[in-house]
């Protein structure tokens, strides 16, 4: 794979030294807390492996590698105002094949997340009448397909690349943009791995919604109390898929903008939505802790241990007689 290579000297910008500490910042909070739900997963077995919480793991594995192996290369780019060391095309191919795919696993997994809820929630019967070998397929097999699509498509679209040679600017972010987006590959991707894991991450968060609020209001009974025990799972997914929803939605209609209304479509804005595309993996698992109450409580007592006072059998038949001799006392000197 040949490509043209352009070197200019950068500008120094504000923004570059303001997006570092933003990251910087978020970073180390955001790993502290990845490792310490890993390990409270890591230590109750059964809670991580069952059917609510499986692909919650998966997803904040991938969102914990995309942290400490992916971030801290834009964050070098932004440290280094604006210049990508190593400037090598192998180093750029690189990035841009590896922060890809994780983005589209994210995406991907997010959308599988939100089916899945959705079925555990309102069709749970369908889950539970599986045998145990179908389940396991039915909660397995769709992480594998969301986990290996994004790397292989972009082995084919970034590191083969047969339909383009790149071009690489090596004072932007990736280099620049490979050139398989501007083919019919790139339509492909934007539509395929990009919108439509939008889509249907936003459509079953809001079918979500809208049952569970008509099921809060107008159902009761059995159906009532099944609600109340699976609302944590609605909760923690209604979190999640909100601040995916809030960076990728304007982003993909930005996109659509540029393609089929004008190429400089919100061209302004465009820099910031890409810029919170690296924030969402560093407040996820921050999200992921607010929907864990139970972790939260442990945190909390292992942070602030309470004391408990400490309660001393007292002998009720010594306080009765010492009361009488009390009272026997107070007679003879009211009588004396």
């Amino acid at each position: 794979m040949s490509t043209n290579e352009t070197i200019s000297i950068p500008n120094y910008s504000l923004s570059y030294s303001i997006k570092f500490a933003v990251l910087i910042a978020l970073e180390i909070p955001s790993i502290l807390v990845s490792i310490l739900i890993l390990i409270y997963f890591g230590y109750n077995h059964t809670t991580r492996l069952n059917d609510q919480n499986r692909s919650i793991f998966v997803l904040l594995v991938i969102n914990f590698l995309q942290v400490i192996t992916d971030l801290p290369m834009p964050m070098s780019f932004f440290h280094l105002n604006g210049i990508v060391q190593p400037a090598t095309s192998t180093y750029c191919t690189w990035w841009t094949w590896y922060e890809f795919s994780l983005n589209t696993t994210n995406g991907f997994l997010m959308a599988w997340i939100s089916i899945e809820r959705y079925i555990l929630i309102f069709h749970h019967n369908f889950i539970r009448n599986l045998n145990g070998w179908k389940r396991r397929i039915f909660h397995t097999i769709p992480l594998i397909v969301c986990s290996l699509w994004g790397p292989f498509y972009y082995l084919l679209a970034i590191i083969i690349s047969p339909m383009c040679t790149n071009t690489r600017d090596y004072n932007a972010l990736l280099c620049g943009l490979p050139c398989y987006l501007f083919t019919n590959w790139g339509t492909f991707d934007l539509f395929f791995d990009v919108i439509f894991p939008v889509l249907t991450i936003f459509i079953f968060n809001l079918i979500l919604f809208i049952r569970a609020v008509y099921q809060s209001m107008m159902v009761v009974g059995r159906v009532q109390n099944n609600w109340q025990r699976h609302r944590k799972m609605a909760f923690q997914l209604g979190l999640i898929s909100f601040v995916y929803l809030a960076v990728w939605i304007p982003l993909s209609i930005i996109q659509l903008g540029e393609i089929y209304i004008d190429s400089n479509f919100l061209f302004e804005q465009l820099d910031t939505f890409n810029f919170l595309v690296y924030i969402v993996p560093l407040i996820l698992p921050m999200i992921c802790l607010m929907s864990m109450p139970e972790l939260i409580k442990k945190l909390k007592t292992f942070l602030f241990p309470q004391q408990h006072a400490i309660v001393v059998p007292i002998n009720t038949a010594v306080i009765h007689q010492t009361n009488l001799n009390r009272f026997s006392m107070t007679a003879r000197l009211a009588k004396f």
